[in-house]
């Protein structure tokens, strides 16, 4: 069970993507991860998550598969998320438009 503190950081991630215009998005803390997904059908699809270690954070993406991929991208995770949203917006596409 994720502490009140990462529970917290992922509704502040939760609310920046939605003021962003990302409501498809949601987010949850999962243990040491803040993970940012969406879901289709009934069916969650991973997008990013933010994995705290040695007091920063560490950028994950999500592949095809719905499998988790590294990435050198380390910092805060306001860092992380406007890097996520300048440079991988693709990553965080609605495909559920129609």
């Amino acid at each position: 069970m994720p502490d009140p503190l990462r529970k917290f950081i992922a509704n502040e991630v939760k609310n920046k993507l939605h003021n962003k215009g990302l409501k498809h998005l949601d987010v949850a803390a999962r243990g040491e991860h803040i993970v940012v997904f969406s879901e289709y059908e009934g069916k969650r699809e991973n997008r990013c998550r933010f994995t705290e270690y040695q007091g920063k954070y560490l950028l994950g993406m999500a592949d095809h598969n719905n499998n988790w991929e590294d990435t050198p991208f380390e910092g805060t995770i306001n860092e992380l998320l406007e890097m996520v949203l300048d440079q991988f917006g693709w990553i965080l596409t609605n495909y559920n438009i129609g």
